[in-house]
């Protein structure tokens, strides 16, 4: 696990200067390598083969491959050994070295045989051209620059933009990053720099930059009955997989059903499990699950608990975040990721298990969508809409919030509207923004087809969710510290795996549940989801933290995005339906203009 860095062209100085910006993602070693037409730097966070030769830029024999690798590749031993039978030579026991004799037999196809989690850029100097790659899913973060002769790639945006490119916004991109609280596809806020897709590899030669897919999401299909048989190996081969290291590895564990899953696959494996929890002393707290878990299955464990006043690290999280992805759970995330790195350097999570065994409750939100399609939109608008508005009225969060978006939804005038109030957060386009700006209307648009609104929600998760939130503000908050996060969930075989079995076994996680229901806990097992996050609900019903969060907010008037009087009518209705989500959205957004587009170093911004 790694900072990446190169430009197609040499400069020693340069190259030194913008891998510096992402030292914190390999804290252990630094390289480089320039030559003509080539400057690569790579930062090193050690895990596989600690020793020298796993140092990075790494070259074949002749010096005509070098390569800079951010990730894990999981199946490199079998790929060795199906190398060296080739006659290939290895100096090192590093996974970083499969890629570059896998290249030298395979050229780009490799990509499609590697296992894991990765991004890198390659250097093939006989044929003067230069390769990045990313990996299935999008687990690793790559960003590139392309203008004429020239090509910056690196793991963050900081680096790029450090190489002088322009901080120019992309106006369409931040309307949908408002709207959305990520960037969607494959763009950024800044006009100029874009992310390589998930799933593909991009050529640079002669000038020109020409992107290829290896792997594509796959289409939801029915073709097979599952067996729990078959899940447990599946699950048990993932775990396995990502215990692969030269380091003591850890696990966050929540203490909910997917992280619990994951405690219990380990200790198939090993019986020396380290188990971290955090704890909030406001709001949802799960550490005493964590604790039931941790001694059923007799880890050694250590509970964090976050500091009641957990704002003043807003602006570090927002810095390391890169664009205004606001995302509540960034911040708790960043603040365990930070105590976890001092124990350990790499942890399993469970991240992706929602997405791939069903975790969500939207297929039977998709069934209430379905049902009250089929009511006249008058008797929806007049009666059944401010009937719920009313119960919201003498009801506390959450089942006040419960009310008024089932509100929103009978509110709505078609199937397709209220589908869309389900994923778009928190603003709409014509809400408070103060300039004009094309918004894409196809976000959403482009996932609905024939009514199909399951596999359309799916497809969101998989192309849009995953890549540009859950997992960009995974990898950069615990990035930030060191911290290598593995998601055993998200392994190849287990999502082709669910996507080919009939849509009844991923209700709720109903196959899932029976194939671990026998190794967890009954307290585990029945109790209900909560998501890890932050009480920013009870936050803004606080008068002294709505003080610190206004000058901000307001703050964006003067940047003539937002319209100033819409902004003060949120700030005095704070405690409204989602408007505690709006204003967190734009107190994140007025904190990275401050950081990307003011300069103002990190600490000097106070919250």
């Amino acid at each position: 696990m790694c900072g990446i860095t190169g430009f197609t062209w040499e400069d020693k100085q340069l190259i030194k200067s913008i891998t510096n910006c992402i030292s914190h993602r390999g804290p252990d070693s630094e390289g480089y390598f320039t030559d003509k037409g080539i400057s690569l730097g790579h930062r090193r966070l050690s895990i596989i083969d600690l020793s020298e030769k796993g140092k990075q830029p790494m070259f074949n024999e002749d010096g005509t491959i070098v390569i800079v690798f951010n990730g894990e590749i999981y199946n490199f031993k079998s790929l060795k050994a199906d190398l060296e039978k080739k006659g290939y030579k290895f100096k090192s026991n590093s996974d970083t070295e499969v890629i570059i004799h896998g290249y030298e037999e395979y050229g780009v196809n490799i990509c499609s045989k590697l296992d894991g989690m990765f991004a890198f850029g390659l250097w093939d100097k006989n044929n003067n051209k230069l390769i990045i790659a990313r990996d299935r899913i999008g687990k690793k973060p790559l960003y590139y620059f392309h203008e004429k002769n020239k090509l910056i790639f690196a793991s963050e945006i900081k680096s790029i933009l450090n190489a002088g490119v322009s901080r120019e916004i992309d106006k369409e991109v931040m309307l949908d990053t408002v709207s959305c609280r990520f960037s969607p596809g494959n763009k950024t806020v800044f006009s100029h720099i874009k992310k390589l897709p998930p799933g593909s590899y991009a050529e640079f030669s002669k000038n020109k930059l020409k992107i290829n897919y290896y792997w594509h999401i796959p289409q939801l299909t029915e073709k097979h009955n599952p067996s729990i048989k078959e899940v447990d190996s599946l699950i048990e081969s993932a775990v396995e997989k990502r215990l692969i290291s030269d380091v003591p590895i850890g696990i966050l564990l929540s203490g909910g059903l997917d992280s619990s899953t994951i405690v219990s696959y380990m200790k198939r494996k090993t019986n020396k499990i380290k188990t971290f929890s955090v704890g909030f002393t406001e709001g949802i707290d799960e550490s005493k699950y964590a604790r039931i878990v941790a001694n059923h299955f007799n880890t050694e464990h250590k509970e964090i608990i976050l500091e009641k006043d957990i704002l003043s690290h807003l602006p570090k999280v927002v810095y390391h975040l890169d664009e205004p992805i606001s995302d509540p759970a960034a911040l708790p995330t960043y603040l365990l990721s930070k105590e976890v790195s001092k124990h350990v350097k790499v942890a399993l999570s469970g991240e992706g298990g929602d997405e791939v065994f069903g975790g969500y409750d939207t297929v039977n939100k998709l069934k209430f969508l379905q049902k009250i399609d089929k009511i006249p939109q008058l008797i929806k608008s007049s009666l059944m809409a401010p009937f719920l508005n009313t119960l919201s009225n003498f009801n506390q969060y959450p089942k006040k919030q419960i009310y008024n978006f089932g509100a929103d939804l009978l509110n709505s005038k078609s199937i397709e509207e209220a589908y869309k109030k389900l994923y778009y957060f928190p603003f709409n386009k014509e809400e408070i923004y103060n300039f004009t700006g094309k918004h894409r209307p196809d976000l959403l648009d482009k996932f609905i087809k024939n009514k199909d609104l399951y596999k359309s929600s799916i497809n969101f998760y998989f192309n849009e969710w995953l890549p540009n939130d859950l997992l960009m503000k995974v990898d950069k908050t615990s990035m930030a510290s060191g911290l290598e996060i593995r998601a055993p969930f998200l392994d190849k075989d287990l999502i082709e795996y669910f996507f080919n079995i009939p849509i009844k076994y991923k209700i709720n996680k109903s196959l899932f549940k029976k194939t671990i229901t026998p190794h967890l806990p009954k307290i585990i097992t029945d109790r209900k989801k909560q998501g890890f996050s932050l009480p920013i609900s009870t936050w803004f019903t606080n008068k002294d933290f709505l003080n610190r969060v206004t000058p901000h907010v307001e703050n964006l008037a003067k940047r003539n995005l937002f319209n100033q009087k819409k902004l003060n009518d949120l700030i005095k209705n704070s405690t409204q339906y989602r408007n505690d989500h709006k204003l967190w959205t734009l107190l994140n957004l007025e904190l990275w203009y401050k950081l990307y587009i003011d300069r103002i170093p990190v600490e000097k911004i106070k919250l």
